[in-house]
């Protein structure tokens, strides 16, 4: 039943072809999404490292209020 359904399809503009399927799953693997993206492996890890951080904010006060944030500091924390 499912061939016969495929076989009828008819083609979208700017789909693939009908033989050209990525995988048995219907999902691209991630070679193909590379490709596809016209991305590459990320060879040097400094291109990650932002400066985003604020100079007069230090990383204690930012891990207090996260604690703070998220409850750590409450006395009833049952509730």
């Amino acid at each position: 039943m499912a061939e016969r359904k495929r076989a009828r399809r008819k083609p979208v503009a700017g789909s693939p072809a009908v033989g050209t399927r990525y995988s048995a799953t219907g999902h691209p693997s991630i070679e193909e999404l590379m490709a596809e993206q016209g991305t590459a492996p990320i060879t040097d890890v400094r291109v990650l490292h932002g400066d985003f951080w604020p100079a007069e904010e230090s990383i204690e006060d930012f891990l207090a209020a996260l604690h703070e944030w998220r409850g750590h500091n409450r006395t009833d924390r049952a509730v």
